[in-house]
């Protein structure tokens, strides 16, 4: 049976994802120091030109601009996120989904906050949410309920993520993981999002009882990404083991999605097995 999410696509073959977005709006100019969901209403050009080059790029779904909206919500904010939806679907043009995108740690402590942002998402009409980075069972506990109050029947992705890459972080995120699949249904899909880099995310993708289907890496520490054929050897390593949506987090630029993309063009069904991750991946 397909998941919800699958129900978007009319065909069977890979997704590519959109790439990084608060890393190209810096690169284009917008200021470090303020908060990049404020870029939807004092800067659309630039992130209109993001999801622009990212669609070019063959990404089949976009993330609004509105990772960090949570952390501080007012009527500015709010109506900031409502942008974020319009440009993303100005940019998809109609042959790209757009997803209602969030940090999903410390969800608890956000409450009617939350609950507003995510009404205002889909009020816009996101075909999709994602809730990103969750760091603990609880904020993906949140992020299920939350899709499932007020995610008028959307498909949901709920993202875990590695901090440190140590063992005990590791299996805190395949616990997060499991939660996700035990409490999410077919609504909710899991992923796997930054993760420092796409070799540790493949290895903890492949750690799992099932590799998560959505996988969105970075391309490594700042300062430091990977080569673009990296991650297109990510993206065909994790679709032949079984993922489906697969993009890019930060410092993935559209350059990196074309490269990843090639990648993908002619690997349409995964493998059966599961072979070892190459240490020198």
């Amino acid at each position: 049976m397909k998941s919800a999410l699958d129900k978007l696509f009319d065909h069977r073959q890979p997704v590519l994802l959109d790439g990084a977005m608060a890393t190209e709006l810096f690169r284009l100019g917008w200021p470090a120091h303020m908060a990049t969901v404020m870029a939807n209403l004092e800067a659309p050009d630039l992130v209109r030109r993001v999801h622009d080059e990212h669609r070019a790029a063959g990404a089949q779904i976009l993330l609004t601009n509105t990772f960090g909206v949570l952390l501080g919500v007012d009527d500015q904010r709010l109506e900031a996120a409502r942008t974020a939806v319009r440009l993303a679907r100005e940019a998809a043009g109609g042959k790209a989904r757009v997803a209602g995108a969030l940090a999903a740690f410390d969800l608890a402590f956000h409450g009617p906050q939350l609950d507003r942002v995510v009404a205002a998402l889909v009020d816009e009409g996101v075909d999709l949410l994602v809730f990103e980075a969750c760091n603990t069972q609880r904020d993906a506990e949140v992020a299920i309920e939350v899709a499932e109050a007020q995610g008028a029947g959307l498909p949901a992705v709920v993202c875990a993520t590695t901090t440190d890459g140590g063992h005990e972080d590791h299996r805190r995120v395949k616990e997060i993981i499991a939660l996700i699949r035990a409490r999410g249904g077919a609504q909710v899909e899991v992923g796997l999002n930054c993760c420092r880099g796409p070799a540790e995310a493949l290895r903890v993708a492949m750690s799992t009882d099932v590799v998560p289907r959505w996988i969105k890496p970075s391309t490594g520490a700042p300062g430091d990404p990977v080569d673009d054929h990296v991650m297109a050897a990510f993206a065909r390593a994790a679709r032949l083991r079984g993922a489906r949506f697969i993009g890019g987090c930060c410092g993935t630029t559209a350059e990196t999605l074309t490269t990843m993309a090639g990648a993908l063009e002619f690997v349409d069904e995964p493998n059966d097995g599961r072979p070892e991750v190459p240490d020198d991946f």
